[in-house]
């Protein structure tokens, strides 16, 4: 039991808290505190503690930083640079004769910058410039024992220029297959798919190559942009392979030269290729691709144009049945073998009413637009304005109506008189438009050479494309995860952004499924974040009055109650 304890000192009393204690058999009181004399302990009990308060937020960076402890992920890419040398300004990793250890910066590895950058990605999606003032809201200083206010966005630059192109495979390889081993995933379906992502590189920039106008899927066509291929495990996925190519190459070159790497990453990960099946759109399909992967002996689930096998489509129409899938839902198909290509492939007809429903609205808003554009057409004629002459107007509305979903099967228009006395008249053609609708809208050919498989594990499988999908608008998201902004204008400085970026959503895939094995009520890897955000540390310096040393503590704020049996077991504390 304590007790309290007066000593003179020097004329001076001052007091202490003691215990009684057996030392060598004997009780003898020992000091556990000291109060100091009695003038000093009144004035500290009578005077409020001098306190600071610091709250950062804490959840998501350090379960991201716990995962990527873990995962080693400063180790591997330092331990890859170490083999093979860092690079060498204005040559790649094959032509430098030389062998360059990498070098650090600010205290830094270059593996462990880049973690930092990862989880910067993962957590709030900023330039290298704004990295610092996020880092100083969040303990991810502390974590990382390092002051963020070092961490530039030449810093960045300086290590990230470390960084050869062809590392970045071997290092992502390994990342993988350390995810796989830790998560226990199946992975015998693969997702690929490939998308674009506009930049704001001037055009008259022409040091990079990457970005080129092209297509762009977010219809900035007026910009250039970079492209990047991604294969996905169907069960969880789990990022397995990435390439950034070109701005102007087409979906389906892309996966003509992605094709061999992917077969050599599933090798190098030492899964058996013959027992997998690839999963792609029809935007990666055409006759040389098909007999490539067909050459590759991967399994396959794709889909084909229906306009391309248009004798199939009206063969299946008349025997479509209804074909029970997961959650109750029934869908209408038909199922045979096809020689298509020159190989013998089941076929499968899906008849798909949101898809039918997505057409049709679809083609009556190109409807609306052309019946507008007609009638001012036909406004003008007939007040004798138009100074095209009649050859020039009847191209102009073919063209105005050329590959404008079926614009010409549903319109009908006539251009009747002579130069320069014209007229113009037009029709929505319901009865096409409803034909259209029935006998064509909605259709989706799948085909295959898994023919052992039913028809509703094809197109449940087949339906496993909008995974990848899914993975693609993460990337996109500006709050979490995003691609952009992209303040780099070099390809080596482009390819490893884009590295980083697909690093954050692994880390951050990962910690998900983590916490829904934990049964942890979040749909969504936004969500989650979100919630751990709000995670906040708290650091406390008191100071009782007269003392010059502050006690410095640290506590988190008050956590959700579906957190709190979460944070331990993702490597969170106080």
């Amino acid at each position: 039991m304590a007790s309290l304890q007066a000593r003179r000192v020097r004329g001076h009393t001052y007091w202490h808290i003691v215990e009684s204690r057996r030392i060598n058999g004997k009780p003898r009181p020992v000091p556990v505190a000291y109060l100091g004399k009695a003038d000093d302990l009144l004035a500290r009990l009578q005077a409020p503690d001098a306190l600071r308060l610091q709250s950062r937020s804490h959840g998501a960076t350090a379960t991201l930083w716990a995962l990527a402890q873990e995962l080693d992920i400063a180790g591997i890419i330092d331990g890859q640079l170490a083999a093979s040398g860092r690079r060498v300004p204005g040559t790649d990793l094959a032509a430098a004769k030389t062998h360059l250890p990498p070098v650090s910066n600010d205290g830094l590895s270059v593996g462990q910058s880049l973690t930092l950058v990862v989880i910067g990605r993962a957590c709030h999606p900023t330039s290298k410039r704004g990295f610092a003032p996020w880092a100083r809201t969040t303990t991810l200083g502390d974590l990382a024992h390092t002051n963020v206010e070092r961490l530039t966005s030449q810093h960045f630059w300086d290590q990230m220029d470390q960084v050869p192109v062809e590392a970045i495979a071997p290092i992502e390889r390994e990342i993988v297959s350390r995810v796989l081993a830790r998560l226990a995933l199946s992975v015998d379906s693969l997702l690929f798919d490939a998308t674009n992502f506009f930049t704001f590189i001037a055009s008259t920039n022409s040091r990079p190559k990457l970005p080129a106008r092209g297509h762009n899927k977010q219809k900035r066509d007026d910009l250039r942009q970079v492209g990047i291929a991604l294969l996905c495990s169907r069960e969880g996925s789990i990022p397995l392979l990435h390439q950034t190519y070109g701005g102007e190459v087409a979906d389906a070159t892309c996966f003509a030269d992605v094709l061999p790497t992917i077969r050599q990453r599933l090798v190098e990960l030492e899964r058996d290729v013959e027992t997998m099946t690839l999963i792609y759109d029809k935007g990666n399909v055409s006759r040389k691709n098909q007999m490539r992967v067909d050459t590759a002996q991967l399994h396959y689930v794709t889909s084909l144009t229906a306009a391309s096998q248009h004798e199939f489509v009206e063969k299946a129409n008349a025997h479509l049945a209804p074909v029970d899938l997961d959650g109750g839902e029934t869908v209408l198909a038909y199922r045979e073998q096809q020689n298509i290509w020159g190989a013998g492939r089941t076929a499968v007809l899906l008849l798909s009413e949101r898809l039918r429903e997505g057409q049709m609205r679809g083609i009556l808003q190109h409807v609306e637009s052309a019946l507008r554009w007609l009638s001012d057409l036909a406004d003008t004629l007939s007040r004798g304005k138009q100074k095209r002459d009649r050859a020039r107007i009847q191209r102009d509305i073919e063209s105005r109506l050329q590959g404008r979903q079926h614009l010409r099967e549903v319109l009908r228009f006539e251009l009747a008189g002579d130069d320069p006395k014209l007229s113009l008249a037009f029709e929505f053609d319901q009865q096409a438009f409803d034909a259209l609708a029935q006998q064509r809208l909605g259709r989706v050919v799948l085909i295959t050479d898994r023919h052992d498989w039913s028809t509703a594990e094809i197109i449940r499988t087949y339906h496993g494309q909008s995974q990848i999908e899914a993975v693609f608008a993460h990337l996109k998201d500006p709050m979490h995860l995003g691609l952009r902004p992209q303040h780099h204008w070099t390809d080596q400085k482009l390819h490893v952004h884009v590295f980083t970026c697909i690093l954050g959503y692994l880390l951050a895939r990962t910690l998900f499924l983590r916490a829904q094995r934990l049964q942890v009520p979040y749909a969504s890897m936004e969500s989650l974040l979100d919630a751990l955000t709000e995670v906040r540390q708290v650091t406390v310096a008191r100071s009782a009055t007269g003392k010059r040393r502050m006690r410095i503590s640290t506590q988190l704020e008050q956590v959700d109650e579906t957190l709190v049996g979460l944070l331990p077991a993702l490597g969170v504390t106080e």
